[in-house]
């Protein structure tokens, strides 16, 4: 009995282990010296041999003992020197073995472990689950994938509980078992999105960062081409009456020369001068003075209209208009609004002491030529406001035409 079965019998989880001779009576029992005669022909582990099997181990479906304990069978065939089936030796395993082996194993939601026969019928399972050990799984996907090769992987969605897992299996060595491990899609991406949240994050900070530092960069930019643009203006207009510089005046009067050159297009200017300034300003101040500009600025902004039109601060009390396209005529007849806008203003303060001062002014026109400059036209308009201011002052005058302007480059050549 010792040799025969030494600790194997002995080994915890171990059941008995016994031995079968060809017509399935008990010959030797691991549990005891006294046997009773018990014939286990009707035994699955026992007819499995006796049909002609060749298996070298067979297992069993789980089955209770009288003690209520899950159990499988494990039988191997006894042959004879000429191959004849001489019985079988069969060892029972308690399936607390298999139980207590997964249960070590941490696995993460979802996860499952199982044991199965290559038969399809379930051994063990973690989570553990009492109804699905001894269950036929032959007929599942999983079952059936496994049963086309000894190892592998799958994906595939358990019918037992509907989770989508990926699935490695292995057949165990010779024996008909096969293990299985099914972790779910969500354990596997669990790491994946933790660290895709977190890279995303970093991410979004660094957006977020290179968004407020645009921001900031484009208003600064914005708020310095605004300060540019101010300074802009503000080096070419007068303070005090709002109008353009003389330099701003210069500049413009470049571009628009050479435009009607190209197009051969008249080009007018009018003079304006506040008459008497100098004594009007020393007799009510310089803010009165002052005040005086503004309102003549202010007739010679509304008179001239149109977006080509240009009024500057000339020197003084000196102011110049300058008329692209418009005829001695047309150039005229606005001078004469802006005249009458001051004679208005004049009016509504009668009987003050400090009224408006009346305006002169000199009107010219031409197309420029060859042979003639920029100054031809200014000198015209200058000449023509001295007519006015020695006829009388408080009118307009016009420039003789191209014959004045020649005649005064001939006087000044001269």
């Amino acid at each position: 009995q010792l040799i025969l079965f030494d600790r194997a019998a002995t080994a915890k989880h171990m059941g008995s282990i016994f031995v079968l001779d060809r017509n399935g009576m008990l010959v030797a029992d691991s549990r005891t010296l006294k046997m009773k005669p018990e014939n286990h022909s009707g035994k699955e582990y026992f007819q499995v041999y006796q049909k002609g099997s060749i298996l070298e181990n067979y297992i069993s479906h789980p089955w209770v003992d009288r003690n209520g304990e899950y159990q499988i069978s494990i039988s191997r065939r006894m042959s004879g020197a000429d191959n004849s089936f001489q019985g079988v030796v069969v060892g029972t395993l308690k399936l607390s073995y298999f139980h207590d082996l997964f249960r070590k194993l941490r696995l993460s939601d979802g996860d499952v472990l199982f044991l199965v026969s290559t038969d399809g019928t379930m051994i063990m399972r973690t989570p553990f689950d009492i109804d699905f050990i001894g269950r036929d799984v032959s007929k599942t996907a999983i079952s059936q994938q496994m049963s086309q090769a000894e190892a592998g992987s799958y994906d595939a969605v358990a019918g037992i509980d509907g989770i989508k897992r990926l699935y490695v299996y292995q057949r165990i060595g010779k024996h008909p078992l096969r293990v299985g491990y099914g972790q779910s899609h969500n354990s596997i991406y669990a790491g994946w999105r933790h660290e895709a949240w977190r890279l995303g994050l970093m991410v979004f900070l660094v957006c977020a960062m290179n968004i407020t530092l645009i921001v900031f960069l484009a208003r600064t930019l914005k708020s310095r081409g605004r300060a540019e643009d101010a300074l802009a203006v503000s080096s070419t207009t007068d303070s005090l009456t709002g109008l353009c510089n003389r330099r701003r005046f210069d500049e413009i009067f470049e571009q628009e020369w050479r435009r009607a050159q190209r197009t051969q297009s008249p080009i007018a200017m009018y003079m304006i001068d506040a008459d008497e300034f100098k004594s009007y300003n020393d007799r009510f101040g310089h803010q009165a003075g002052d005040a005086a500009l503004v309102a003549i600025a202010d007739c010679i902004a509304m008179g001239a209209r149109r977006g080509a039109d240009f009024g500057a601060l000339y020197g003084g009390e000196e102011f110049v208009v300058l008329l692209p396209g418009k005829s001695t005529e047309e150039a005229f007849e606005i001078a004469e609004n802006i005249r009458s806008a001051i004679l208005s203003l004049r009016a509504q303060e009668q009987g003050r002491e400090d009224s408006l001062p009346t305006i002169s002014s000199g009107v010219a026109s031409l197309i420029p030529r060859q042979g003639l400059q920029m100054s031809s036209l200014l000198k015209a308009a200058d000449m023509a406001l001295y007519q006015a201011k020695s006829r009388g002052r408080n009118r307009t005058e016009r420039a003789a035409g191209c014959h004045l302007v020649v005649s005064e480059e001939k006087r000044i050549a001269a």
